[in-house]
């Protein structure tokens, strides 16, 4: 997996297409190319770009020639299919006068275009979302990744970043529709990490310094992301115990969740005495293969 610098801390975008989205407020629509009199009108279009001069220019070349810096940023992604490579283009617009309250000092639309080098009259698809900053020099937010194991190559974006968590948004490559498909489940996994050897996705969310929080476990069936496992560590406050060394520490719980009948259902839950190590018993069940003691 190539990743490209990008910078962002924080980036939320829904795909011009009819998907549902994770999450308020970012409900995808269906975008269809409209007619534009010069690439460079376009929201994202490459400078000075034309089809005779695209024809003659690399994707490398024409990635060379986009503006990148605090409002855009531009990457490739290598299909792998009919079309080759891509060219993403993406600009940060300004926050309307009625942003989500929720997200108020946080919201900026982000507008990203999908270009064909070899005809660069009009973006092939258009992408519309909100970024939740508009620091972009923070973090590597895209990356490319075959992550639905199918032999495509698909992209995603960072949409959100903490100090124990981070959410992605992901778009597969639909060969059949020669476009970017979103797959929403994704945004639900934290630091999330493709096996192609396994074709598992694991994520893992940190709650806080003592080790706790969730770990999940996601496959493909039937071409949807499902989680198939879910393992989750806590404290509560309220159960704290004062050691005779006059510091608190907290007894631990554990739950397993594995999917069952086509929904996530508890196999196993266990509560630790402070002190006792849950790590050891969590571990167990960071393999797929194990359902417990017999």
């Amino acid at each position: 997996m190539e990743i490209k610098k990008m910078g962002a801390v924080v980036l939320a975008a829904a795909l011009a297409l009819p998907l549902s989205a994770c999450g308020g407020g970012r409900e995808v629509q269906d975008v269809s190319p409209e007619p534009s009199t010069a690439p460079s009108a376009a929201v994202g279009a490459p400078l000075e770009a034309t089809p005779s001069e695209s024809a003659q220019s690399t994707p490398e070349e024409l990635l060379a020639g986009q503006t990148v810096d605090d409002t855009h940023d531009a990457f490739l992604v290598d299909t792998g299919g009919t079309l080759g490579t891509l060219l993403v283009t993406a600009e940060l617009g300004e926050r309307g006068p009625n942003p989500n309250p929720e997200w108020e000092s946080w919201e900026y639309p982000v507008y990203l275009s999908i270009w064909n080098p070899a005809d660069m009259g009009q973006p092939i698809q258009k992408l519309e979302g909100t970024a939740w900053d508009v620091d972009w020099n923070a973090y590597d937010r895209h990356e490319e990744l075959d992550a639905n194991f199918d032999g495509y190559m698909d992209f995603s974006l960072l949409c959100s970043m903490g100090n124990g968590a981070s959410s992605w948004y992901l778009w597969v490559w639909d060969e059949g529709a020669r476009q970017f498909v979103e797959v929403p489940e994704y945004r639900e996994i934290s630091l999330p990490r493709c096996n192609p050897e396994t074709e598992v996705i694991d994520g893992w969310a940190r709650s806080s310094g003592a080790g706790d929080g969730v770990t999940t476990f996601h496959r493909w069936e039937d071409g949807r992301l499902v989680c198939v496992r879910r393992i989750e560590t806590w404290w509560e406050l309220d159960e704290e115990v004062r050691t005779e060394e006059e510091t608190t520490v907290h007894p631990m719980h554990l739950k397993v969740e594995d999917r069952v009948g086509g929904k996530l259902t508890q196999v196993y839950y266990q509560y630790f005495s402070p002190g006792e190590d849950f790590l050891l018993e969590q571990e167990k069940w960071e393999n797929l293969d194990y359902h417990g003691e017999e």
